[in-house]
């Protein structure tokens, strides 16, 4: 049997990050895809406007069923040891509860000291466990240069007559699968360059213990875009403000994300773009940063009035807009209503109308869940998730021969493996004067995260012609 090592006292670092349920619907699948790694940058953040970055940050996890045990106290605890070569090097431990999805966050609690200890010691969280949890995910997360030594990987819930007893974490003490330390657990792809795990024997415990060794670390800043207080903004209409950002200088080029995103959707086109571009992005009303508490229903043609209110509180005429997904649908209104604030036009994933004609059946009807589940809630901002939920089921509603009015260059973009069905996306190029198409070949709806090269060089080269 292992040695214990004796748990410490010390003040811990406790964020709870997401305490509600986050439903899976079309246009805010692109932040799924990467929130792991996401969320470990946040809660690593360091600056407002900015983020701390490491080239070799590696986390693995455990997941374990915890369903039974809803409403009991849990903690999660780890024996960490690090030898840091740098300022900036650290382990740390965090726990992340899951809904009935995979992607059904419930709540995050993190365990991370400012400086990491150079001698073993129990990293501990301590937490409730949430009514609709069905199972937890326990991370170790490393950052920088330097040893990392990990053991003892322990779930407890808390009895009722005040007792702890052991969830079983698989190979959570490391004594087996030598050849590969990350069997039993979930990973990231590959080591980071530079970066080496190893089951070693230590003088200090009578087993096995990972050793993570990290040579090649380094770290950057990144800027956090939809939260950047130095070049954000806020333009007021009708009682609703409006948040945008901008970077950059030259021709104007509004950003227009989709349905439930926020500027950060476009974090891999800002710097492309505004190295040649002045650089607008804005968070549509009721969304990101941007306020709506009043508006019974909202609309793409709401969405365009908004547009161009900002466009002429910035004294701009004749811009360039990108519109992802629904940004994408109120790129298209604000071409056919307003034609004089619009000069070129490019939309990724747009669509005419929500039928099956255009977008793929089952995101109907999983939307159509969702909003039912909401709706059981009467909190202002699940009311507000409603309407946009909403819009998904009842907008747009562009008449193709509306397309004809369009005066602008417009390219028209999609993916092969797209939730807009190619066939709408080619009667949308058709139609519109001197249109150019492009279909992302092996692509999905998020290219624009998935292969931003491929698509910032679309956008570019559109804009240059």
């Amino acid at each position: 049997m292992k040695k214990q090592v004796r748990k410490l006292k010390r003040n811990t670092e406790l964020i709870d990050i997401f305490k509600t349920n986050k439903l899976v619907y079309p246009n805010n699948i692109y932040m799924i895809r990467n929130t792991l790694i996401l969320l470990l940058l946040l809660i690593t953040s360091k600056s407002f406007a900015q983020n701390r970055v490491f080239s070799n940050s590696f986390y693995f996890l455990s997941e374990l069923p915890i369903e039974k045990n809803v409403g009991k106290k849990f903690r999660y605890m780890v024996d960490l040891k690090a030898v840091p070569n740098d300022s900036v090097s650290n382990v740390y431990i965090q726990s992340l509860q899951i809904g009935k999805d995979n992607y059904d966050f419930i709540q995050s609690n993190v365990y991370k000291k400012k400086r990491p200890d150079t001698l073993w010691h129990t990293a501990s969280i301590e937490s409730s466990i949430n009514a609709k949890t069905k199972k937890i995910w326990l991370y170790v997360i490393q950052e920088g240069n330097g040893s990392f030594y990990i053991d003892n990987m322990k779930l407890e819930v808390q009895e009722a007559d005040g007792s702890w007893s052991p969830l079983p974490v698989k190979n959570g003490n490391f004594e087996m699968n030598d050849k590969n330390p990350f069997k039993d657990f979930i990973k990231t792809k590959q080591l980071p360059s530079g970066t080496t795990a190893t089951l070693i024997q230590t003088a200090t415990t009578n087993g096995k213990v990972l050793l993570l060794k990290a040579t090649e670390g380094k770290v950057s800043w990144q800027t956090l875009y939809g939260s950047n207080a130095k070049t954000g903004r806020f333009c007021t209409l009708n009682g609703v403000k409006l948040y945008y950002e901008t970077y950059g200088s030259g021709e104007p080029l509004l950003l227009l994300h989709g349905n439930g995103q926020s500027i950060s959707a476009f974090a891999k086109q800002i710097p492309a773009l505004a190295e040649k571009y002045k650089v607008i992005a804005v968070d549509t009303r009721a969304q990101g940063k941007s306020t709506d508490h009043t508006t019974e229903k909202f609309s793409y043609d709401l969405f365009a009035d908004d547009m161009k209110i900002l466009l002429d509180s910035l004294h701009l005429k004749n811009v360039n807009v990108l519109g992802w997904s629904d940004g994408g649908n109120t790129a298209l209104i604000m071409s056919i209503k307003y034609p004089e604030y619009v000069n070129k036009v490019m939309v990724m994933g747009a669509n005419l109308n929500p039928t099956i004609a255009a977008v793929e059946e089952s995101i109907l009807k999983q939307t159509s869940r969702d909003i039912k589940k909401l709706e059981k809630d009467n909190s202002a901002a699940t009311k507000t998730m409603v309407k946009l939920l909403t819009m998904v089921l009842t907008e747009p509603n562009i008449n193709v021969s509306d397309l004809d009015k369009i005066s602008s260059k417009v390219l028209v973009m999609a993916g092969e493996k797209d939730l807009i069905k190619e066939a709408h996306t080619q009667l949308i190029a058709k139609h519109i004067k001197g249109a150019k198409l492009v279909i992302f070949k092996g692509a999905t709806h998020f290219i624009p995260q998935e292969n931003p090269s491929a698509f910032n060089e679309a956008i570019l080269q559109f804009l240059q012609e």
